[in-house]
């Protein structure tokens, strides 16, 4: 039985460096999903936790994802205040989320908006949207208002 274990065991290992050599599967280890902030108050960005970025008073606009069913990475958009009648918006052109928002939540009283570089532009959107699939290849830039 030991014999076959082993046997078994060496199999597999040859069978998974083939599919890494391949590029089946990716070589490494998997990256840890990234929770990063945004402040529209302070201007600051930065993913190690909301109190180094965010102003005392900020309040949660937006939440953005990288993956459907607000999966993968996170982006949490603050503001100073409920966004009943101001608007801001975040240029994700040359960062990682430029055309890789593929889900979204609207908080508090705010309105999420995607825009294309062409200028066509998606939305409003309040509450939870699990697939921005649609439009995801080409968002460059996103609204509060």
């Amino acid at each position: 039985m030991r014999m076959k274990i082993t046997w078994s065991r060496k199999l597999f290992a040859v069978a998974a460096a083939s599919l890494v050599i391949f590029g089946v599967v990716p070589a490494g280890t998997a990256q840890a999903v990234q929770s990063c902030h945004w402040s529209f108050t302070t201007g600051k960005h930065g993913c190690s936790g909301s109190s180094s970025v965010r102003s005392s008073g900020d309040v949660i606009a937006a939440k953005i994802f990288s993956g459907v069913e607000y999966s993968g990475d996170v982006l949490t958009l603050w503001v100073p205040r409920p966004c009943s009648g101001n608007t801001y918006g975040l240029t994700l052109t040359g960062s990682v989320w430029e055309k890789s928002v593929k889900s979204g939540q609207a908080w508090s009283t705010c309105k999420l908006w995607l825009f294309q570089s062409n200028g066509t532009k998606y939305g409003p959107f309040t509450g939870n949207h699990p697939d921005f699939t649609f439009a995801s290849a080409y968002i460059t830039k996103i609204g509060i208002s």
